[in-house]
């Protein structure tokens, strides 16, 4: 351990503005990025027929720049990888100062934000360092990550490790830092968060037992995300096969055939928010939302807010607003309700930035 404090300070400071000149810039950029995730209808693309919904994979996405004592600490812990100690030279080639989790809702997923990586002119995945999947043999080859390295621990954490750097970037590429992201799904983070909380982390755990249940746990943890990655699937193919009638009433089954019959998508995620919508306005049947859902309409709404907005609705500001219109006696009624709900949106996204900030 280094003993020499002005040494340490020189580095801190060193870190101080490396953080501040690169690595924030940088965090900004890449949450900008994967915020588009967030978007459902980015993944329309990745949707097998217009029959189902669109996948919508993201529950939440988190970054963090590494604090200086973990550096340090690092640094200290793994001489080998980090020669001379506290050197600038080691700041630049640490690929984790920058990590971002991904997490996702089911196992499905995780083959699906592989391939938008893979695919991705934004992004270059690191040869240095390959993904590698924490999961075992046969997860690997159901969800078809054989091309991943696979790596097995010992504790039973489950995650798909990238190391990347952005494509393009308003820092010049040969400051450009590499960051590590991380993908799970939820079920997933449930272990990692539980784990961490009992401060189990270290490599030589207290004793056997705790050893032994953790593994336990991440059995059972695995089988719980596969029930839920089946129930996933089952629902994706009930969307797909589904036949109704107009005195058929709503729900997550047919949804996403009926609201594609009108040209509109849906996104999985937001379907139960749709139906609720839907039916504390009295939209609850096939035929109440055909109803409303004429071209006109349709043709109404998008034009009412390319006009107010500059841009066209996303799918689920074209359902919400479809909803609102049922009952209203004439084309200028329509117009008006059409414009109260893009001004409820517009107050939302600014408290949205407000608390943002805080």
């Amino acid at each position: 351990m280094l003993k020499d404090p002005e040494r340490l300070n020189t580095f801190l400071e060193t870190y101080k503005k490396y953080a501040r000149e690169i690595l924030q810039p940088t965090q900004i950029e890449i949450m900008e990025l994967f915020g588009r995730w967030e978007i459902p209808d980015y993944w329309e693309k990745y949707k097998r027929t217009s029959r189902i919904s669109t996948p919508t994979p993201i529950q939440g996405i988190f970054s963090r720049i590494k604090r200086p004592e973990q550096v340090v600490d690092k640094i200290f812990r793994q001489p080998q990888n980090y020669p001379g100690d506290l050197t600038p030279e080691n700041i630049h080639q640490m690929h984790d100062t920058i990590g971002v989790r991904v997490l996702v809702y089911f196992l499905s997923h995780l083959p699906l934000v592989d391939r938008e990586i893979h695919n991705s002119d934004q992004l270059e995945i690191s040869k240095e360092e390959p993904p590698v999947a924490y999961m075992n043999e046969e997860q690997t080859k159901v969800l078809s990550l054989t091309h991943l390295n696979r790596v097995s621990k010992e504790s039973g954490y489950s995650s798909v490790h990238y190391t990347l750097r952005l494509s393009k970037s308003m820092i010049p590429e040969p400051d450009r830092p590499w960051f590590e992201l991380q993908i799970r799904t939820v079920a997933q983070e449930l272990w990692c968060v539980t784990e961490h909380y009992l401060g189990y982390k270290p490599v030589k755990r207290p004793n056997v037992a705790a050893k032994r249940q953790f593994k336990i746990l991440s059995k059972m943890i695995n089988a719980i995300d596969e029930q839920f990655n089946f129930l996933y699937e089952e629902l994706n193919r009930y969307q797909e096969e589904v036949s109704y009638q107009d005195s058929d009433l709503l729900d997550a089954e047919n949804l996403p055939s009926v609201l594609a019959g009108i040209g509109v998508s849906c996104a999985q995620r937001d379907i139960n928010n749709i139906l609720k919508f839907l039916y504390s306005r009295g939209v609850e049947t096939v035929y109440d939302i055909r109803e409303i859902a004429t071209p006109r309409r349709l043709e109404i709404v998008r034009n009412t807010f390319l006009s107010a907005t500059g841009r066209q609705p996303l799918n689920l500001e074209v359902i919400a607003t479809l909803a609102t219109l049922k009952g209203a006696p004439s084309e200028e009624d329509e117009v008006q309700l059409i414009k109260s709900q893009i001004a409820y949106r517009g107050a939302w996204d600014v408290i949205q930035q407000e608390l943002t900030k805080d």
